[in-house]
Parts: structure tokens; C-alpha cells; sequence
């Protein structure tokens, strides 16, 4: 199975429906990874993870580039998902909606000798879905914008 297939698949299931979770990032990540700049352990992930099903479900990921090279993978990806539970952010909590929030990322991704995560750099517009999730933005998702 190709990286980026395992990385979004650990993404789209919730920790809890794992047997051993950490385990499963384990065989995907190194422990600990670093995020932008900052170290982070894999049980760290896990809850990152729990938080993100927490807070949405039906999620779907389309990739739409990706750039491998030798010990380096970028993959650029949609992500949509509706928002079902409470939503912790840097803004505040934000209660369920039921609004489906669509953004874009890219993650800039460092393998180790084992082709495991080492090093990733996130760029995600986190403020474009809590606009989305609060009414305040378009929660048309970028094929319905003009």
C-alpha cells in the first residue's frame, strides 16, 4: 500500500475502531514525529486523531497533487467532513453545526530510512472551516465558488 493511502486511511478512521492505535501510526510515523518545527509522540497523534472524530464525521479526502521524490512526499488534498460534536480551536470551542467544511491541505512529508514519517510540514486554512462552521464563510466548498 502507498504511503499517502495508509496516512489518510489512519486519518479517516477513528483511533477508537483500532485495535491498538498507536501501534497502526506507529507503522506509519517515527516516535516522535516532528510537526512544524515541533516534536510530537505518536499517542499525541492518536488523541489529535480522537479529537479530529470528535468533532466531524463522513469525512472524504481527494487528493488532488502529489511530488515524490527520494525520502520526500508532498500531496496536496481536499478534505471535507460535517461537523457533528464539539470542535476545540485556537478561536474557542465550537458547538456541532451539522455544516460540511471543506478546505484544503498540504502536507510536506520527510521519510526515514524505513519510509516512515519523520517530519511533516502542515499548511492548512484552519480559519476558512471555523468561518465555514460558524456561518460566516462559504460552505458552498471550492467547486461551487466563483
Amino acid at each position: 500500500m502507498e504511503l499517502e493511502q495508509q496516512l489518510f486511511d489512519l486519518w479517516l478512521v477513528p483511533p477508537a475502531e483500532r485495535g491498538d492505535a498507536v501501534a497502526a501510526f506507529s507503522r506509519v510515523y517515527t516516535d516522535p514525529v516532528v510537526i512544524n518545527g515541533t516534536a510530537m509522540s505518536v499517542a499525541d497523534l492518536v488523541v489529535r486523531a480522537s479529537a479530529l472524530h470528535t468533532a466531524f464525521t463522513e469525512h472524504v479526502i481527494e487528493v488532488v497533487d502529489r511530488v515524490a521524490a527520494p525520502g520526500k512526499l508532498t500531496v496536496a488534498f481536499r478534505h471535507s467532513a460535517r461537523h457533528t460534536g464539539l470542535w476545540v480551536t485556537p478561536l474557542g470551542e465550537l458547538p456541532p453545526t451539522g455544516r460540511t467544511v471543506h478546505g484544503l491541505g498540504i502536507d510536506v512529508l520527510t521519510l526515514d530510512d524505513d519510509g516512515r514519517i519523520a517530519r511533516i510540514w502542515v499548511l492548512a486554512d484552519e480559519l476558512q472551516r471555523i468561518l465555514q462552521v460558524d456561518g460566516s464563510g462559504d460552505t458552498a466548498g471550492p467547486a461551487r465558488r466563483s
